[in-house]
């Protein structure tokens, strides 16, 4: 991995920190983030690892991809062709329907079912093994060359279960987490399986997040229930945690969280920049007024904070309860 081919926000990362209640906003580093936590703040990791949940495909003759999009073998198809290509660019690929053959890692797939979201989501019978074997990394058109798999992975990553990189948590390293400890947060892991953050399918887009599994351990959740603030690392985090304390520690969840969502686990939020129209802007919503997120989004573009994957990151920080 060299800075001459990553994005230069992989090595000069921003902080910008938010007040939920007045939507103040403090501009810093995220080396700054132990001094914005402290005692009886629990920081809560998503440690799946990432999946190469792209794999070529052919559909009718023609060159296309799929991604993985969920558990039971489903996947979303695209059209011809490359990572290149923005995601809203790329070609619909051909309609595909129950029973029709696709030929993916090597051999003839028959499609189980279609959804009724998009034809375009489809379930087909693939091992894990011809995704580890056949897949590479979900690319980015924004990012210069290919990423390689262990580039997508955060520091702590373990059970391969993410369709794309749980982003929000690819900086803190180690150091980072022993300064976090060190000024008594507690830092605890779950595991859920972040989907997709966007398709170029309209109706899919307007859909996501699709079902994904998690698993929250008993003891992340006690730390949960004493904790004097519940910051989540990433929107994966806030969605594994508000489906366990709506029922399981362990699953497949559909909750959709937004504005009108009333949080039962979760304080804070550290996450990536998102813009309007994202799923995960409307899951940021539930933590700040609108009218004050948007704002927020302002002051972040004015004061160039880079979005995407592997740009800044925003803290969502209510005052201790």
């Amino acid at each position: 991995m060299t800075a001459a081919l990553l994005p230069r926000s992989v090595f000069v990362q921003r902080l910008l920190v938010v007040d939920p209640a007045s939507g103040r906003t403090v501009d810093a580093g995220f080396a700054d983030l132990p001094s914005f936590l402290g005692p009886g703040d629990v920081l809560v990791v998503n440690d799946a690892a990432t999946l190469p949940a792209s794999l070529p495909c052919t559909l009718r003759g023609l060159a296309c991809e799929l991604r993985l999009a969920g558990p039971d073998g489903w996947v979303v198809l695209f059209g011809p062709g490359s990572w290149r290509d923005r995601t809203e660019d790329r070609a619909a690929p051909p309609e595909v329907g129950v029973g029709e053959i696709v030929r993916v890692a090597g051999r003839d797939v028959r499609v189980e079912a279609v959804s009724d979201v998009s034809p375009r989501l489809v379930r087909l019978p693939l091992t894990l093994e011809e995704v580890l074997h056949h897949g590479v990394p979900v690319q980015y058109s924004y990012v210069p060359r290919p990423l390689e798999l262990h580039e997508v992975q955060t520091p702590y990553a373990e059970r391969p279960w993410a369709v794309e990189m749980p982003s929000a948590g690819r900086v803190l390293t180690p150091r980072l987490v022993a300064s976090l400890r060190a000024a008594g947060v507690a830092v605890e892991r779950l595991t859920h399986a972040a989907g997709l953050s966007a398709t170029g399918d309209p109706a899919l887009d307007a859909a996501l997040p699709l079902p994904e599994r998690y698993e929250v351990p008993e003891a992340t959740w006690a730390a949960v229930q004493g904790a004097r603030r519940v910051i989540a690392v990433g929107t994966s985090v806030v969605r594994a945690l508000e489906s366990a304390a709506r029922g399981r520690l362990a699953g497949t969840t559909d909750l959709v969280i937004g504005p009108t969502t009333r949080l039962q686990a979760v304080d804070g939020l550290l996450s990536g920049m998102h813009e309007p129209g994202e799923s995960h802007f409307q899951m940021m919503a539930a933590f700040v007024d609108l009218d004050v997120l948007r704002d927020v989004v302002r002051h972040a573009v004015e004061a160039g904070y880079r979005n995407h994957e592997f740009g800044d990151s925003s803290l969502l920080l209510p005052e201790a309860r």
